[in-house]
């Protein structure tokens, strides 16, 4: 895999855009070693941009001497926020898988809530006394369809993509 920086040949700035995830469609980012892991975002990036506008600014491909020649010599812009701006990543992550998992349990509750409502129901039903044929054949279509629904609420709760 092969990794990028940006240079702006105005300032002899760079930022580390690093390897490109597909997954996500973004660059990794800047990289801390007091975390030991990427931005993941494109905040670096931005300010970047930002701060160089009107400037000539190159992307560098690693393995070539343009590369080594700028991570030596060349300023590494802002050098001493990229641990607080990975740890504001990593606190984002953290935030939405935490959000993620309080949808899902929701989610879980109102499936619970749906088995009850349609428990009580299917009850109810069998208590009633049809008077005529007709009405018995009624009834006895609502029972089987709070059955099926009963069933079908049954396989999702069991289903084990969903826990």
């Amino acid at each position: 895999m092969r990794d990028y920086l940006l240079f702006c040949s105005y300032c002899s700035s760079y930022t580390l855009l690093h390897s490109y995830d597909k997954e996500n469609g973004a660059f990794l980012g800047e990289y801390s070693l007091l975390h030991n892991d990427y931005t993941r975002n494109s905040i670096v990036l931005n300010k970047f941009l930002l701060a160089h506008l009107g400037h000539t600014i190159r992307s560098i491909p690693s393995q070539t001497d343009d590369y080594r020649e700028i991570i030596c010599n060349a300023s590494h812009f802002l050098e001493n926020d990229i641990d607080k701006y990975v740890e504001e990543s990593r606190d984002r992550a953290k935030y939405n898988e935490r959000d993620r998992k309080s949808e899902r349990e929701i989610g879980q509750v109102q499936l619970y809530l749906i088995e009850h409502l349609l428990s009580h129901e299917l009850q109810v039903l069998n208590q009633v006394r049809a008077t005529t044929p007709a009405e018995g054949q009624v009834i006895l279509g609502k029972e089987l369809g709070m059955k099926q629904s009963l069933d079908l609420v049954h396989r999702v709760m069991n289903d084990k993509q969903f826990e």
